[in-house]
């Protein structure tokens, strides 16, 4: 049914890469629901690509006939013209930053006005981290968090895909008492890298996502499973804290 968060990714894109890097890969919504579906999955949090197609994507999930739970996330490029007034309306339930697609850390003033917002409207901050510390060091993400406490800020990539980078994030939200800062397990594929940062921020605080078109979430998902946790926790990773984080609101999901 939809507003169901059993089984849900946090992170999904929809349309087509334009950075080389990605091979012009492509999906739409039929596409993507069906990988969702075929890996037992009830819904996701869909965002576009670097083409940064948020009003094609918006119309696309509301004209979409599904029974799964698929909410939109804006992605935030601080240059697109009108981006400001589409985020008036009420449909979006997370703004995603991509500080090195758009070559700016968090904390640049450009960012500040979209971070408002998300204060305002108590939107879920979902922000890339990744190995060009200067750029998109989990460092950063944590500085912006610590600036807007009221704002949930999820990690991509547990802060940035490597032992050091995600266990040093897992570290520095503890050691910050960031009570507003998940990690989300994007493209870790080490079962027991998400487990040592479990362990370090607990359970209610890491969120279930693939980076689909780009991976497989069933390949994710496994990692998930081979985690030594409860089934309660399972849940909380799974769907529970994504619930928490995005359940509200009447988007075009819900």
């Amino acid at each position: 049914m939809k507003g169901n968060f059993h089984r849900f990714d946090a992170h999904v894109h929809v349309g087509k890469w334009q950075t080389p890097d990605f091979a012009g890969r492509s999906s739409d919504l039929d596409d993507v629901s069906s990988v969702l579906a075929d890996a037992g999955l009830t819904g996701a949090l869909l965002m576009p690509t670097d083409a940064v197609d948020n009003q094609g994507l918006l119309e696309a999930i509301r004209a979409f006939d599904t029974d799964m739970n698929l909410l939109f996330a804006a992605w935030i490029d601080p240059e697109a013209p009108g981006l400001k007034a589409f985020l008036d309306h009420g449909d979006v339930r997370a703004l995603k930053f991509h500080p090195s697609f758009q070559r700016r850390p968090i904390t640049d003033e450009s960012f500040r006005p979209f971070l408002e917002l998300a204060a305002r409207r108590g939107l879920p901050v979902v922000v890339h981290c990744g190995r060009w510390r200067e750029v998109a060091g989990f460092e950063l993400a944590l500085e912006a968090a610590s600036r807007y406490p009221g704002v949930p800020f999820v990690l991509s990539h547990m802060g940035g895909d490597s032992a050091e980078l995600v266990l040093g994030a897992a570290r520095a939200i503890g050691d910050n008492h960031l009570q507003n800062v998940y990690l989300g397990t994007e493209s870790i594929r080490e079962y027991w890298l998400v487990q040592r940062a479990l362990d370090i921020v607990g359970p209610r605080r890491v969120v279930f996502g693939s980076d689909h078109n780009l991976n497989h979430p069933a390949s994710f998902l496994a990692v998930v499973e081979a985690l030594d946790i409860s089934s309660a926790e399972r849940n909380l990773v799974l769907g529970g804290n994504a619930k928490r984080l995005f359940g509200s609101g009447s988007g075009p999901g819900a």
